[in-house]
């Protein structure tokens, strides 16, 4: 063993101890190899070639550790402890209630007017599949271009009823005639209510469908 560094003494004695104590249980041999480099740890060559010296042949420890074992040449192992599974996900965060919320608050109101459309809108809400401004759009876009719509409609008939009144000839004022091609106030907001109960908000519930593709649970 004359010039070989302490580490080459160690590591050759270790590999040896290894392929000895190939048929002792894992953690038996384990415990011996840690002892054994605890032993040999901080040692220089001449001090780790004694030691190596006293320690004797790796196949007699193997032996020793051998005859020392139970009857059947086992120890006692525990037994594995089961890993939790994992938790499910949340309800509100798969992609099918995603699915049934969009579809609810594309047709809730439809079906039972005003309150389906409330419950769709809240179950859209809660469901982690889109994002907030997704479901701001969703929910109050109907309503803003719905009323734009009702406001520019009756601007529209003002104006026209307007110029109608102004360009009617002779004296004094004439008495005021309904035009039935002009819509009353009460024709524009059922014009409106249906527009964003039919039209838009099924419409918003039908584009919350087409963000979900490609998107996995949260």
């Amino acid at each position: 063993m004359a010039g070989l560094t302490a580490d080459t003494l160690r590591e050759k004695y270790l590999i040896r101890l290894d392929e000895a104590m190939r048929g002792l249980p894992h953690g038996v041999a384990t415990d011996i190899r840690a002892g054994i480099l605890e032993e040999l740890h901080g040692l220089d060559a001449d001090a780790t070639a004694a030691r190596i010296a006293r320690l004797g042949d790796p196949a007699a420890i193997a032996r020793e550790a051998q005859a020392e074992l139970p009857a059947g040449g086992s120890v006692p192992v525990a037994a594995p402890v089961p890993r939790p599974s994992e938790p499910r996900p949340a309800a509100t965060s798969t992609r099918g209630f995603a699915i049934a919320t969009a579809l609810v608050l594309s047709f809730g109101g439809i079906v039972v007017p005003v309150v389906g459309w409330f419950v769709g809108a809240v179950l859209v809400s809660l469901s982690s599949m889109w994002k907030t401004g997704e479901k701001v759009v969703a929910i109050v876009v109907p309503f803003v271009v719905g009323g734009l719509s009702i406001l520019a409609i009756s601007t529209m008939v003002t104006v026209s009823a307007g110029e109608s009144s102004g360009s009617s000839s002779g004296t004094g004022t004439p008495p005021s005639v309904n035009n039935p091609l002009i819509p009353a106030w009460y024709d524009l907001i059922w014009m409106g209510v249906w527009g964003i109960g039919v039209l838009l908000i099924p419409l918003s519930g039908l584009w919350l469908l087409w963000r979900l593709r490609g998107r996995a649970a949260r």
